[in-house]
């Protein structure tokens, strides 16, 4: 691993409201991060340079932060694809989808059509107030689960919010790699969504599972999904599709054209390194092969339930341990001591691995609980 600060014609520049995970993802790939977010964690600082952008600067503050970076072409993660103009102002090699693609697949009246016309199945959107069923109101520029909420009825701007029908089932997400026509399906997981044992609320997004096992005919079915969603669009890259799903049908609640919080445990699961894959559909280089999974993996981040002020001590020291491998550190999104934590922010995030989804899951709500019984008490 590269010393903090290093630069080379390897670098990455990683922009977004965390950085860490695709930190990581860079170096598994031989790439050296450079990273502007919210919050310039204490090991993703061991590990990259990092610039930290107040939330009140955020997100024009990414470009500021931008001038300082050595050269390398950007990624940027989440909730970025939500801000298709500051995209169109980076003015550097992009390795992601244009602010023009971006604009046109996170319409989700657009996306909805396009898989009508395949016929594959996928939930209703509406701009209208009175509609009969279960729906769900979300914002159009919407990240991680935050401001969704069950529609009541309640009166709402069809120009930053739409109605979605509300779909039972299990909660899953797909990571894939698109480069041309070309669309490959790199691994599904279970999401942890609004989990009591993590203090998340409603539809928060508090982690992933996987990656899962599953039938060669739910296998198909995501396949022709994430085919007909990056043919369409011209998605390159990574790209994620979160859905529910239900008789082994996945239904597609939210499109993700960018890196994906769940890359990492499937690359911790297959010790791959998947940002070659996006490399590839940039830059022209070769990816390294997919691989096969040797373990289920999962990571679970925990909520705060009061404000607190971060310890000094605690389990997660350990994973702040320089030389260590990437695949194996159990702690991350680490606080600096003495940072208040306020109540219902994320606290940190705990890995685990198992042979199976439930051993995996039932691994993440010991260590969970056990930090939140010491952090919370």
């Amino acid at each position: 691993m590269k010393e903090k600060g290093a630069q080379s014609d390897s670098t990455v520049i990683l922009l977004g409201a965390s950085t860490r995970a695709a930190a990581m993802s860079a170096l598994r790939a031989g790439r050296t991060p450079w990273c502007a977010d919210l919050f310039a964690d204490v090991d993703l600082e061991r590990i990259a340079t990092v610039r930290k952008v107040s939330a009140a600067a955020y997100p024009d503050g990414l470009l500021d932060a931008l001038a300082d970076a050595p050269p390398g072409p950007v990624i940027y993660t989440g909730a970025l694809e939500n801000r298709p103009d500051l995209i169109a102002r980076i003015d550097r090699a992009l390795w992601g989808n244009s602010p023009e693609v971006l604009r046109a697949i996170r319409s989700p009246e657009r996306w909805t059509q396009c898989l009508e016309l395949h016929r594959i199945p996928c939930p209703a959107v509406s701009k209208a107030p009175e509609v009969n069923g279960a729906w769900i109101l979300k914002p159009r520029r919407s990240a991680g689960g935050y401001a969704v909420r069950e529609y009541k009825r309640q009166t709402f701007n069809p120009r930053t919010h739409f109605l979605q029908e509300r779909i039972e089932g299990k909660p899953c997400s797909a990571v894939f790699v698109a480069d041309r026509d070309q669309v490959m399906l790199l691994g599904i997981t279970r999401q942890l969504i609004g989990t009591p044992w993590l203090n998340a609320t409603g539809f928060h997004y508090a982690g992933s599972v996987g990656p899962l096992p599953i039938s060669e005919t739910e296998l198909q079915r995501w396949r022709e999904l994430g085919t007909a969603l990056g043919q369409d669009f011209q998605l390159r890259g990574l790209f994620g599709i979160d859905a529910m799903v239900r008789d082994g049908v996945p239904w597609p609640v939210e499109i993700n054209p960018r890196y994906t919080a769940s890359v990492e445990i499937l690359e911790r699961a297959c010790q791959g390194a998947y940002l070659l894959h996006h490399a590839a559909a940039f830059a022209a280089t070769a990816p390294a092969p997919a691989g096969a999974a040797r373990s289920i993996c999962g990571k679970a981040i925990l909520f705060a339930r009061k404000t607190f002020s971060f310890p000094t001590d605690g389990p997660w020291v350990e994973s702040l341990e320089p030389g260590g491998n990437l695949d194996s550190v159990e702690h991350a999104d680490i606080p600096r001591a003495g940072e208040i934590i306020e109540a219902g922010r994320p606290v940190l995030t705990v890995f685990a691995s198992a042979s199976t989804v439930h051993e995996c899951e039932t691994k993440l709500r010991e260590k969970a609980q056990a930090l939140d019984r010491r952090l919370c008490g």
